[in-house]
C-alpha cells in the first residue's frame, strides 16, 4: 500500500549533478550494519541540541566537497570487498541526506548496479513526496530513522521545529513495508523518562516493517563544534545516562515486540 501523501514529479532546482559533501568514512562501523562507507552530507533544517554534526548544518561552507556520483563511486568500488565480507555497504547521513535526495537517489541507484547494501540514516524531514523519492526508497535496502521525540512540544524544545514530518515519513516508510531501524537517543531532561518510551513503542508498535530500535545515549563528544561554529552549547553539563536507565528504556520497548540493541 503506498502512502496517502500526495506524490508529484518535482524536484530540487538547485540540483546540478553533484553532493555537497561534509566527510567520507571509509570504515565506518556505527553507521548500519558491518564496515559502511559513509557519506556525511551538508545541510540539517533541524537545530538538536545534542547535535555533535554542529558543522554539517549549513549547506554550503569553505570546507564542504562537491562531488559527483562516479568521483564517489570510484572510492567505494576500492572498498567494496571489505564491504561484501563483513554484510556491509555504503551509508548517506549528514546533516540530513534528503535535503540531497536527487544525489542520493543516483548513488544508490549506482550501487545497487554492483549489489552493494545501501542504507539512509535521515530524520525524516521529507521536504517532497514525488518519483525521485520514490526511486531512491526503492533503491534503499535500510532506512535508519532517527525518531527523537514523539511528545510535540518536548521535540520542539529539544529539535527546534515541530516532528510532523517525521511521524508522517515514519508512516510513509510503513505503508511502503520499508524495512527500518529506529534511533532513539536518550537525552537526560528530554527523552529519558518512562513516558518518552512509551509514547515511542506506541506509535512503532504496529509498524511490521520495524523490527529494530537502537538506543543511543547522550554524549558530548561533539560539543566542542558548537565553539568553533560560533554558538553556545546548550546541554552542557548534562551527562550521558545511567545504565539503569537505558535497560528501563530497553525493558519498556521491547514490551511493543521491537528488539533492542545498544
Amino acid at each position: 500500500m503506498r502512502s496517502k501523501v500526495a506524490v508529484s514529479q518535482a524536484g530540487s532546482r538547485h540540483y546540478q549533478g553533484k553532493g555537497i559533501v561534509h566527510s567520507i568514512e571509509s570504515c565506518g562501523t556505527v553507521d548500519g550494519p558491518g564496515l559502511r562507507f559513509v557519506l556525511f552530507m551538508q545541510g540539517c533544517l533541524m537545530r538538536c541540541l545534542y547535535c555533535h554534526n554542529r558543522d554539517t548544518w549549513d549547506m554550503h561552507t569553505d570546507k564542504a566537497l562537491e562531488l559527483s556520483v562516479e568521483e564517489v563511486m570510484k572510492q567505494v568500488l576500492s572498498y567494496r570487498h571489505y564491504l561484501k565480507a563483513t554484510g556491509g555497504g555504503v551509508t548517506a547521513t549528514g546533516g540530513e541526506p534528503l535535503l540531497q535526495y536527487e544525489f542520493i537517489r543516483n548513488w544508490f541507484k549506482a550501487c545497487r548496479t554492483h549489489d552493494i547494501h545501501t542504507c539512509l540514516d535521515t530524520n525524516g524531514y521529507a521536504l517532497h513526496y514525488d518519483n525521485i523519492l520514490e526511486e531512491l526508497l526503492d533503491n534503499t535496502d535500510l532506512v535508519m530513522l532517527d525518531l527523537k521525540q514523539i511528545d510535540p512540544e518536548i521535540h520542539k524544545t529539544l529539535v527546534g521545529i515541530a516532528n510532523t514530518k517525521t511521524l508522517n515519513f515514519a508512516r510513509y516508510l510503513a505503508e511502503r513495508n520499508q524495512a527500518v531501524r529506529v534511533r532513539f537517543v536518550i537525552v537526560p531532561g528530554y527523552t529519558d523518562d518512562e513516558r518518552s518510551a512509551h509514547l515511542l513503542g506506541e506509535f512503532i508498535g504496529d509498524m511490521g516493517n520495524i523490527d529494530t530500535v537502537e538506543l543511543l545515549p547522550y554524549h558530548e563528544l561533539g560539543a566542542h563544534k558548537w565553539a568553533l561554529c560560533g554558538d553556545t552549547y546548550k546541554l552542557e553539563g548534562i551527562h550521558p545516562p545511567a545504565r539503569e536507565t537505558v535497560l528501563g528504556i530497553k525493558e519498556i520497548l521491547e514490551g511493543y515486540g521491537k528488539k533492542i540493541i545498544y
